[in-house]
């Protein structure tokens, strides 16, 4: 018994890091699912997945806080600590397993700041002394905290407060837009027997602000242009089916996932600097194991 609590003494950071990672994995292709309806069996898997994705990594975290293995081991054991922290920021297809999850995006707040406070003082701690695997560090750092700042901000956006806020700024500027998306769309759709996918998804993204207003209970009236809209794709093609199953899948995305983000400029500008952080982080770490003897299985994790 004591050889086992000495094997996992020794292997347990390695063993959760890699854990930590397939779970943001399983997360990454899995999470889609729940569009549809699955099993309870596949429900359940996910919502652990949800769930262990972010207690292990803080887990991990604290046990790298107050570790005291030998320095050159814990300095590249260390460098695993900003990825945990871009691992807290989790996957884009899932940011919230139920709606109340987007009323605690405070709480979420809270623990960004603690979190990245440790990872912080790990860094600052044990990986001082060589200057090429600070810098991977340091990018990888950013990339986290702009990881886990959208997905504080994803949640946010997808609380009932701020969709009825969004709702009301859509219905203001729908009544003062003085174009009328459909004037010409009408009479290029009038020749078609049956709109295709791409128009009726682009009917379901100009009406989503209808559906939007009764997950939210807000009473939205159309307008003109959206009334002209809700008849060309009900009433003239049959495309309500369509269009319903469509909307439902963009509140899917509004509410669970960080398309309410990443879709915007702040979105592509955390996509482009977290992929250049990543890519330059992989050349630096390369040539700092050239100049250091780390252990070939700490390497091989990293």
């Amino acid at each position: 018994m004591d050889g086992v609590v000495s094997l996992w003494n020794n292997w347990e950071v390695h063993v959760l890091v890699i854990v930590s990672f397939l779970l943001q994995v399983f997360l990454l292709f899995f999470a889609g699912m729940r569009r549809r309806n699955i099993s309870a069996v596949s429900r359940t898997l996910l919502w652990l997945a949800y769930l262990l994705a972010d207690s292990i990594a803080i887990y991990i975290l604290g046990h790298m806080s107050l570790s005291s293995k030998y320095s050159q081991h814990q300095q590249l054991m260390a460098f695993w600590a900003p990825f945990l922290l871009v691992h807290l920021g989790g996957q884009d297809t899932i940011t919230a397993y139920s709606i109340e999850d987007s009323k605690l995006w405070p709480r979420q707040l809270l623990d960004f700041a603690v979190q990245a406070l440790g990872v912080a003082y790990v860094m600052y701690k044990y990986i001082a002394g060589s200057w090429t695997l600070v810098m991977a560090a340091m990018l990888i750092y950013i990339s986290g905290v702009l990881k886990y700042g959208e997905r504080i901000l994803a949640l946010k956006s997808s609380s009932m407060d701020n969709l009825s806020k969004l709702v009301d700024k859509m219905r203001w500027r729908e009544a003062h837009d003085q174009k009328k998306p459909y004037s010409d769309r009408s009479a290029r759709w009038d020749h078609v027997k049956k709109l295709g996918p791409e128009e009726v998804l682009q009917g379901a993204h100009d009406l989503l602000p209808i559906c939007m207003a009764q997950f939210v209970d807000y009473k939205f009236w159309p307008s003109p242009s959206q009334c002209n809209a809700i008849k060309l794709l009900f009433d003239a093609k049959g495309c309500m089916y369509e269009v319903i199953e469509m909307q439902l899948s963009l509140m899917h995305d509004v509410l669970y996932t960080k398309a309410m983000v990443i879709h915007t400029r702040c979105g592509c500008f955390i996509r482009a600097i977290t992929v250049v952080a990543t890519i330059t982080t992989l050349f630096l770490f390369q040539s700092s194991i050239s100049k250091n003897s780390f252990n070939r299985i700490d390497v091989i994790v990293t």
